[in-house]
């Protein structure tokens, strides 16, 4: 090969490497935050779980969901297993819900957890091994999906 068709090759090659361009972790636009009241669960003890959206944008925000379900709270045990609800399913209507949040203002879902494998004050449903849970919720509305990084309670 001349020096040429050489020099051609290299730079030929040397231009078809490409990097992997770098995505931004996306920021929330609207953080959804969960918190509880008692991260200690003993028998015969509720918690209940908080989520909180807060519209950090310069205007009001309406978020629209397809169903009646709207801040879905999930409780894992320490191998990532769903536990509550009951199969990782929520019963949701079909029926469309909305709310609108001001600016600077937030909206928040409750859910009271007695421990149980659905939500509900203790023995309202069976109870949950004794161990290490994560409470984490997920908003799925029309363009938009927050999720709540798990919190852990644990449960005697």
């Amino acid at each position: 090969m001349n020096r040429l068709a050489w020099a051609l090759f290299i730079v030929a090659t040397t231009a078809c490497v490409e990097e992997a361009p770098i995505q931004p972790f996306p920021e929330q636009v609207i953080p959804a935050t969960i918190e509880a009241t008692d991260r200690d669960l003993a028998p015969n003890e509720t918690t209940t779980i908080t989520v909180t959206l807060t519209n950090t944008l310069d205007q009001a925000v309406r978020l629209t969901f397809p169903t009646s379900c709207q801040a879905l709270v999930f409780i894992r045990n320490a191998a990532g297993r769903v536990m509550t609800p009951e199969n990782g399913t929520y019963e949701c209507a079909a029926v469309p819900s909305s709310f609108t949040i001001d600016i600077g203002k937030s909206k928040t879902f409750n859910q009271q957890w007695g421990g149980g494998i659905e939500f509900g004050p203790p023995g309202s449903s069976s109870r949950v091994p004794p161990g290490s849970y994560y409470a984490s919720a997920e908003l799925r509305a029309d363009g938009y999906h927050a999720i709540a990084f798990p919190i852990l309670i644990v449960v005697h």
